[in-house]
């Protein structure tokens, strides 16, 4: 695609006919009467149309405020009576702890700071180990020693333990 010719001394010869024709044009004088009239019509027409929204079209607006108004109240004295919080009954200030069940013997029991168990091989491996090493055993001797067995894995850390019954848990003592 290409541009016409740009003529620039024919345009410049338009435009300055153009500009004489113009100067020759007036402007029709106003007509008084008629502006004052179509201005009196646009004044009624505007007062007619507050009337009829002041009277009826306009209302419903008033009415679907109120009708949400009592949606909203209903709904929430429904809400009220359906999530109503019981208040918790007075707590007595001497309360039993509950007692821990005791372990199924023969579960083992992961270490502390041991890795985490998984799905490759262990060996089981018996132990006796020291009651001083323990925390204060209720019932027994700090000098004795208990049998356990530990859950060793392949890289030769202990993951997990297990305790023989409460009977056998004793083997022996200093003072035998």
């Amino acid at each position: 695609m290409s541009e016409p010719q740009f003529d620039g001394g024919r345009l410049q010869a338009d435009l300055t006919q153009l500009r004489s024709a113009l100067r020759a044009v007036q402007a029709p004088p106003p007509d008084e009467t008629a502006l004052r009239g179509q201005f009196r019509d646009a004044v009624r027409q505007r007062a007619q149309a507050a009337a009829i929204a002041a009277t009826g079209k306009g209302a419903w607006r008033v009415h679907f405020a109120a009708a949400a108004v009592v949606v909203l109240a209903v709904g929430a004295a429904l809400a009220a009576v359906l999530l109503r919080v019981e208040p918790p009954a007075p707590v007595p200030l001497a309360v039993e702890a509950p007692r821990p069940e005791p372990l199924p013997v023969g579960a083992f029991q992961p270490l502390l700071n041991a890795p985490g168990l998984s799905s490759s091989s262990y060996n089981v491996v018996r132990v006796r180990i020291p009651l001083s090493a323990l925390a204060l055993v209720p019932g027994t001797e700090q000098d004795g020693t208990i049998e356990a067995d530990l859950l060793v894995g392949e890289d030769g850390l202990a993951r997990a333990i297990r305790f023989n019954e409460a009977d056998a848990l004793v083997v022996s003592t200093a003072g035998q």
